[in-house]
């Protein structure tokens, strides 16, 4: 699927829900398979503030979904912020096995994790969608939680016909793993759209680039600011770290709420100096569309 004038619409892989088709996926991804996986590469293009070609219902123009505590697999006391975020392992439409990162987000269905646009389709013409899908809770050379296969991945149309950043967001339908949702096994975080710049915000990452190595989980805190129409903010995290979430109201409850996800580094003098990161800005338009399309699967 994909195609469509407006880049806010939203399109979604085949779906991947075959017994078989999950034992090969979690096969595949050997621990070794996941050491040697090379972070991908971030979008390479300049991207233009979001701009839709139809008009946000009033309703939707700001939203706001709360967390959600793990119902079974974790115990409460150990579900934090580490059980909801997590590494994303796949095969790229070109070929190639990569990582970049992600988090569990609350919905009505419990099977959803957020990431960025590039770490489920290739961008541009002649791109595909990645396969051989899977997100790592807690990863830190394997997890506790298992490895989670994804069911359907869906990013925005802005992204994969036009590789633009500003639509570098993407949603993953997870499968459920020994009969459990993801959500009722980890917890999930909230989720906020229309709220603005200048948030106080923790932004987490596996950063997997050198001097990094994608063992563990990194965080940046700060003030982020508007460069152009994308949310910005200081840190020094490398590639791999591409996806994570950024968290408003971290700390203040059990779970916080996602602002956006890690999508552009910017260094000097190279990929080994980052100074800061940018995200798409969280609209309707982005994420809140994005979120009520999956949030029931």
């Amino acid at each position: 699927m994909g195609g469509g004038a407006d880049p806010t619409d939203n399109a979604g892989s085949r779906t991947f829900a075959a017994q078989p088709d999950i034992a090969a996926v979690l096969a595949y991804w050997t621990p070794e398979r996941m050491a040697a996986a090379v972070p991908v590469d971030a979008p390479a293009t300049s991207g233009k503030a979001p701009i839709s070609l139809r008009r946000t219902p009033e309703d939707k123009a700001w939203g706001q979904v709360d967390g959600a505590e793990p119902r079974g697999g974790v115990p409460m006391g150990a579900a934090d912020i580490h059980s909801m975020s997590g590494r994303v392992f796949f095969t790229s439409d070109q070929g190639g096995n990569f990582s970049c990162s992600g988090s569990t987000v609350n919905s009505n269905g419990k099977r959803v994790v957020f990431t960025a646009g590039h770490c489920v389709h290739g961008g541009g013409a002649g791109r595909g969608w990645h396969y051989n899908w899977v997100f790592v809770p807690a990863y830190h050379a394997g997890s506790p939680y298992g490895v989670w296969t994804s069911y359907q991945l869906w990013t925005k149309t802005g992204w994969i016909n036009n590789a633009d950043r500003a639509y570098d967001v993407a949603a993953a339908v997870m499968n459920p793993l020994n009969g459990v949702r993801i959500v009722d096994a980890v917890g999930g975080q909230g989720i906020k759209w229309g709220i603005g710049y200048g948030q106080n915000i923790y932004q987490f990452g596996y950063p997997a680039d050198p001097p990094y190595n994608g063992s563990q989980l990194y965080y940046c805190a700060g003030t982020t600011w508007n460069e152009s129409g994308f949310p910005t903010i200081s840190c020094s995290m490398t590639g791999g770290a591409s996806g994570g979430p950024w968290l408003e109201s971290y700390g203040q409850t059990f779970w916080a709420y996602l602002y956006s996800v890690n999508s552009w580094q910017f260094w000097n003098p190279d990929p080994t100096h980052v100074y800061k990161w940018q995200g798409p800005y969280f609209s309707y338009d982005t994420a809140g569309s994005l979120y009520d399309l999956v949030k029931d699967m």
